[in-house]
């Protein structure tokens, strides 16, 4: 869990704002709107950003999950 989402909802959340910033970015490119263009990029950016937070996270999980063994 990240705060209280689980992983799968941060992961949703990520995949809805790389579709939404697709469109946008679309949108923008065709009326030559640079600001535009760049703000669809900016919130890509954020997505790939929850996406490897995810995975970190998930990472961290697995190695505390094997310290608790060990430490058992």
């Amino acid at each position: 869990m990240i705060d209280k989402l689980s992983y799968d909802d941060v992961l949703a959340i990520s995949q809805e704002l790389k579709k939404e910033s697709d469109i946008i970015r679309d949108l923008a490119s065709k009326r030559n709107i640079k600001e535009i263009v760049d703000f669809a990029s900016t919130v890509e950016g954020y997505s790939k950003f929850l996406e490897n937070t995810v995975s970190i996270n998930k990472d961290a999980d697995e190695a505390l999950k094997g310290l608790k063994e060990l430490l058992k």
